[in-house]
């Protein structure tokens, strides 16, 4: 009888989380970096914050030539040519002196190296290990992104303090090309049929099932089983354009990180503009990371109970009262820090695993790749559309207060369309079907 008394898939939970940690650190650093970059060159907000913009739209766009190189030659040799990809834009970055090289090296090179092996290339590969706990599993592996956030981001500005931002990026170069090489070369893996096991594990089987594995014709059908085996009735992607709920969920990742990206992004230049110091911003910053570690968790494993649309909603919601608490910070309201950085970072962290893992609901099998590519496109046009108009916004007004408003607008958008996308197409939630 198989009996496994520890899965595998745990073990790409844990990389993921690593993985996410040391990216999402370099991802959201961007904006300690970006402080210290107008300093040098004195370019406007709005022409360097374009740089995050080109990022998160050549991450985005990257994603469907990442989806098909899963497919078809596995993480275990993808994400590590992709480290080497971003630790060689950073190298380049550090040595700039036009604007038009930040935008090629950082905004174009490591962005295509960071989207194999970030949330996107993830969202791609966790949910082929988990079915029953599959908002749990990504919720925690996502909970890296924020543990990145705290850890990295107050680092990063201790480093550029000390040794400037050229060497601080050649600093996070080597640290990225230490920790994550060696560790996806070695454990990750393509999924639980590589190691003869079915998702979620062999343990999680009914006893039938079990049983029925020991006799030698089932045991070699259920090795030989794919993805295409698993969902016989999965669309492709030209089936899942045709889909309402397709259009609904990427319109909802649209608006999702129009919000998310262009209050993160500017976060720190935010409170700075309103007379706290930068360390003091940075540190906040780190703190809603920690708080949307928590909020991924939480939320994920939420959603494998309730249902995605109303984890969806209420963390959402609680991101929406973090803006508000920015909108309203001046000095001598400190204590709105603490609630920017718990609610918004607990309300942000929630669309890390319930979005991709609805979007495992609706469409997950062997074109889930692509699928979900073309959904991430989506998201990374309204986070380069957010960063960039909350920086323009700034330079018209000369501060964020239309840039928070919209920010508003568009979380209550991405909350009605994510319930639409989940009422108008196939599958439903766990929360739905009592699963």
């Amino acid at each position: 009888m198989r009996q496994h008394r520890f899965f595998y898939g745990w073990i790409i939970v844990a990389v993921s989380c690593i993985n996410l940690a040391v990216i999402f650190g370099l991802w959201y650093s961007f904006s300690v970096f970006f402080v210290a970059i107008i300093e040098e060159f004195q370019w406007s907000r709005a022409a360097t914050s374009g740089v995050f913009s080109c990022f998160i739209m050549v991450h985005s766009f990257s994603a469907i030539l990442v989806g098909s190189a899963l497919d078809r030659f596995g993480p275990r040799r993808v994400i590590p040519a992709a480290v080497c990809l971003v630790a060689a834009g950073l190298v380049a970055s550090s040595r700039i002196q036009e604007l038009w090289q930040l935008y090629f090296w950082y905004g174009m090179v490591t962005a295509a190296g960071v989207c194999a092996v970030g949330f996107i290339a993830h969202s791609m590969i966790l949910p082929r290990w988990f079915e029953r706990k599959r908002g749990l599993a990504i919720g925690i592996a996502m909970a890296g992104i924020g543990i990145g956030m705290q850890i990295i981001v107050p680092t990063s500005q201790y480093l550029i303090e000390l040794y400037g931002w050229r060497s601080a990026y050649l600093i996070m170069a080597v640290m990225i090309l230490v920790t994550l090489l060696p560790l996806n070369l070695l454990l990750q893996r393509s999924g639980p049929e590589e190691i003869g096991d079915v998702p979620d594990g062999w343990g999680s089987r009914s006893i039938d099932n079990v049983t029925a594995a020991t006799e030698p014709e089932s045991e070699e059908r259920i090795n030989r089983d794919t993805e295409a085996g698993r969902h016989p009735n999965a669309l492709t992607l030209h089936d899942a354009l045709r889909t309402r709920s397709f259009w609904f969920l990427a319109s909802s990742f649209f608006f999702t990180p129009l919000a998310i990206q262009g209050t993160l992004i500017h976060q720190v230049a935010s409170v700075t503009d309103k007379g706290f110091p930068p360390v003091q911003a940075a540190f906040f910053f780190g703190m809603a990371g920690i708080f949307g570690s928590a909020g991924k968790i939480i939320f994920g494993s939420l959603s494998d109970r309730i249902g995605r649309e109303p984890a969806f909603a209420l963390g959402m919601s609680c991101a929406a009262i973090g803006v508000i608490s920015l909108f309203f910070l001046q000095e001598g309201r400190d204590f709105l820090l603490y609630t920017y950085a718990v609610l918004f970072g607990l309300g942000y962290g929630s669309v890390a695993p319930v979005m991709p893992a609805r979007a495992a609901d609706l469409f997950l099998g062997p074109h889930f790749g692509k699928i979900f590519g073309m959904i991430a496109i989506a998201g990374g046009t309204g986070g380069a559309f957010g960063v960039l108009l909350s920086g323009k916004i700034f330079d018209i007004t000369n501060n964020y207060t239309i840039a928070f408003l919209v920010a508003i607008v568009a979380i209550i958008l991405s909350i009605v369309l994510f319930i639409r996308a989940s009422s108008a197409g196939p599958g439903k939630s766990p929360g739905q079907t009592g699963r």
